[in-house]
């Protein structure tokens, strides 16, 4: 008998979230079960089931995508990917993902987006690796600027006097971030829980605010031998303008007893260690794959976004899930246009290799030299190289 796939029922939810808990080692008590039902659209929460018997789950969220050059488009956001240990290698993941993968190509929707808890599941889906991430630790006690900044626009609120303030500030920064994803009121929420349990013996969540800026931050302080040796956690970062990022900066590296300011959401072409008299203050500790996409609509996201040169290419794109498709892409710096063809292709790729190099962070030559993609004039790839490129890293905040 085979798996059938279906949207879970309301009385089915505590069920499902024990099955995920129990494949990620997590036990949701009554507060973490009202912040799932909080972050999840229950309506839209996939399952595979084996008898009546529910085996699998991915849960979908509705997002605003912002490509390079500030085009937005819909797309759905995948998580609590998980399948029960006992049915492992049934193929219930690839009944699930196929399911989503076409649900959102009939929705209209340009792509899936993912954060993989592992980097070996998605590819073979259909999912390309768009973006990285990095852990950045500031060494506070190096880290000097070079030349003075105001900062007298930064106010330091708490997390009830900021909320009425960060959203409109964060949307105007993400429409213009390629990667940017929309929050909804229920993200918002989430985003500023502030339980005891969620602080991880750090104190309260704390906001540095900008007209054109925030940063969101705990801070855990501790002491080494009677000399202060804290930790600063950085766990929202919107620098929406040069002003505010050099302002916010200013003000955090003036925080006492912190050794460390440290933070798995600074982009990777952050400015930081170029205002600082030292940039060897900024170290990255860890780097990885970030956002994860799957094209359900290629004429919407290559013909949505800007480039850097003009060009005018033919991509033969491989799909065995939604079907092969032929693309002309024509277009520059001021928009572009992608629609179908039967010319002969100047590039050849799969759908998760449009993925990768959709929002511009991985270069096309760099795909070419992996073996990913052939061109069928290796002379045409250092134009289209530069043609992909995004005016700035694509960098997602908000993790799901």
């Amino acid at each position: 008998m085979g798996i059938e796939i279906r949207y879970a029922t309301e009385a089915e939810f505590a069920e499902v979230a024990e099955l995920d808990g129990a494949n990620f080692g997590v036990g949701y008590d009554e507060d973490e079960l009202a912040d799932a039902r909080n972050e999840l659209h229950t309506d839209r929460l996939l399952v595979g089931l084996d008898g009546g018997r529910i085996v699998g789950v991915s849960a979908e969220l509705p997002f605003e995508f912002t490509l390079p050059g500030g085009a937005l488009v819909p797309a759905t956001g995948v998580t609590w990917v998980s399948v029960e240990v006992t049915d492992r290698r049934r193929g219930v993941v690839r009944a699930l993902m196929e399911h989503q993968i076409r649900a959102a190509a009939e929705a209209g929707d340009a792509a899936v987006l993912l954060h993989a808890s592992e980097g070996g599941i998605y590819g073979r889906f259909g999912f390309g690796n768009a973006t990285v991430f990095r852990r950045t630790v500031v060494h506070r006690g190096r880290a000097r600027f070079a030349e003075p900044v105001d900062a007298s626009a930064v106010r330091r609120l708490s997390t009830a006097n900021a909320r009425p303030l960060l959203p409109e500030i964060y949307d105007r920064w993400r429409r213009r971030i390629p990667g940017g994803l929309s929050r909804t009121e229920r993200r918002w929420e989430l985003v500023l829980r502030d339980r005891p349990a969620n602080r991880k013996g750090a104190g309260a969540l704390l906001h540095l605010v900008h007209p054109d800026g925030y940063l969101s931050y705990r801070v855990k302080t501790q002491w080494d031998g009677g000399e202060p040796n804290g930790d600063c956690e950085i766990v929202d970062y919107v620098p929406g303008s040069p002003e505010a990022h050099a302002a916010l900066w200013q003000t955090l590296l003036g925080l006492d007893l912190i050794a460390r300011i440290s933070s798995y959401k600074i982009p990777v072409d952050d400015p930081l260690p170029l205002r600082l008299a030292n940039p060897r203050a900024v170290d990255t500790t860890h780097w990885a794959d970030g956002l994860w996409v799957r094209p359900t609509d290629v004429a919407a996201l290559l013909g949505g976004r800007r480039y850097g040169v003009e060009l005018d290419c033919v991509l033969a794109v491989r799909d065995p899930v939604l079907g092969d498709g032929r693309y002309r892409v024509q277009g520059g710096p001021d928009g572009a246009t992608c629609t179908p063809t039967t010319a002969e292709p100047d590039l050849e790729l799969g759908v998760a290799d449009v993925g990768t190099l959709v929002l511009g962070s991985f270069r096309l030559g760099r795909v070419v030299r992996a073996g990913r993609v052939r061109a069928a004039d290796p002379a045409l790839v250092p134009r289209l190289d530069l043609a992909f490129l995004a005016e700035r890293e694509p960098h997602t905040l908000t993790q799901f």
